[in-house]
Order: C-alpha cells, then structure tokens, then sequence
C-alpha cells in the first residue's frame, strides 16, 4: 500500500484484532469457511510439499494448515503482532524449521520462487493492487499456483455497505482504513495486467460472524456442512458469494 499514514493505521488496526481472531478463529464459522475455500483450492492445484509464501500470514492460521501439508516458506504481514502470534504458534506444532513468519509488505516479497502464493484478505487493503500481483508474479515458480480470496462488492454484503455509505440510516459497518471490496471481474483484471490466468474461481454465501458466528461455528467440526458450503461455492453462482477466491497460473 502507498502512503505511510493509511499503512500505519492499516497495521494498528489488525495489531488491535489479533488477539481477538486468536480467541475465535477455530470456533467463528465465517473464518473457518473462507479458509476452507482457499485450501480446497489449494489442494486441488497445488502439489503439496513445495514452496510457499503466504502474503498477508496474519495470525498463522494458514500456515498452520499449510505445514499439515508439508510446505515450506515464508509468511508475511504488516502487523507485528499478528507475527508473533503465527512465530509462536509454527513453534508449538514444531514447524518453525520450515515455516516462518517475518514483517513484510505485499509490494516487496521475498525473494522466490515459490511453488504457491497465498494472498487472503489483502487486496481490499492494498491502494495498487496491479502493482502487488505484478511484484508476487516475478516471484512464482514456472507452473506456481496464486491463490486470492477477498470480500466481494457484489453480494448481499456488498449490497449492504453500498446502502450505508449512500446514508441509509440503521446500517453500521466496522471496515479497515482500508478496504476496497473487489469483484470477480476485478480479480480477473488486475491478474491480467500481471500476466496470470485463472484455474479456480470459487464463491461463499453463509457468512454468519461476530457471536452467531462463533456460536454455531461448532457445527463447522462435522463434515456434511463443509462439504455443502464447498459444493455451492462451485456453482455458476458463486461470483456473488460474499467471499471469492480464485486461483492464477502464469500465461
């Protein structure tokens, strides 16, 4: 992202929410469904066992999963306290000797090439998101995999902030600094400009957060709702899911 004040209130803000998302994220439904979306994508693109640079790493949550699948690399956040968090947790799982978790900016990633790219809940945050996929292009291994998954501006959600920032009383929202909702077609555009095509397009509906969320995320332990969710993200439909997720291949 350009522009120091806008990062620094970008990286305070998810330095506040890191703790929170450490207490919720394995009982919150809408967290555990949008990160299944992008590790079904993962697991079906990817060979597991490559190189992996998880860009916008948060907490760990992902990297945890990805060490289950024998990747290893790097993630990278703004936030160091999400970083501390993701370190201490790759440590507890025994992991750290093969995944790590470091401050970094999506601009400038680390030297690659990595069989995977991961870039969840970034691109709304990012004020050039052309200039972030062109950098993370240079980076991915011939036949790597880009995974974006990113809330969706043409959804019920994304119909619901139109109405609040149009002045329709009784709507409240709760949105980073920064965060510019992106739609399918958008995605599709922005990895164009970088040279990228897609091989996964993939959309949620369900998005039930905050208490209801974590109140009947427990439902989430059993398999027949997650395979629901996931079949319908497949269908032609799912361009309007309020999370999307694509996958990219270089051309």
């Amino acid at each position: 992202m350009t522009g120091g004040g806008r990062l620094d209130q970008v990286r305070a803000y998810y330095d506040r929410l890191a703790p929170r998302l450490v207490e919720v994220e394995s009982r919150n439904w809408h967290l555990q469904s949008r990160m299944s979306l992008v590790l079904e994508t993962i697991d079906r693109h990817a060979a597991h066992g490559g190189r992996v640079l998880d860009v916008g790493c948060g907490t760990g949550f992902l990297l945890e999963r990805l060490a289950e699948r024998g990747f290893s690399g790097t993630g990278i956040d703004l936030s160091p306290e999400s970083v501390e968090h993701a370190r201490r947790r790759l440590a507890e799982i025994g992991a750290a000797d093969r995944l790590t978790a470091v401050v970094g900016s999506a601009y400038e990633p680390p030297e690659g090439p990595y069989d995977l790219i991961a870039l969840t809940d970034v691109l709304e945050h990012l004020e050039d998101p052309r200039a972030c996929l062109a950098a993370l292009r240079a980076q991915l291994a011939p036949g790597g995999l880009l995974v974006i998954s990113t809330p969706n501006r043409r959804s019920l959600p994304g119909a619901r902030r139109w109405l609040a920032e149009h002045g329709v009383p009784g709507i409240r929202l709760n949105l980073a600094p920064v965060d510019n909702w992106q739609t399918w077609t958008d995605l599709e555009g922005h990895a164009a400009s970088a040279g990228l095509v897609p091989v996964s397009r993939r959309g949620i509906f369900f998005r039930p957060g905050g208490r209801i969320g974590s109140q009947i995320g427990r439902l989430y332990r059993f398999g027949a709702p997650r395979r629901a969710e996931l079949a319908a993200s497949r269908t032609p439909i799912g361009r309007f899911g309020f999370y999307i997720c694509l996958g990219f291949r270089a051309l």
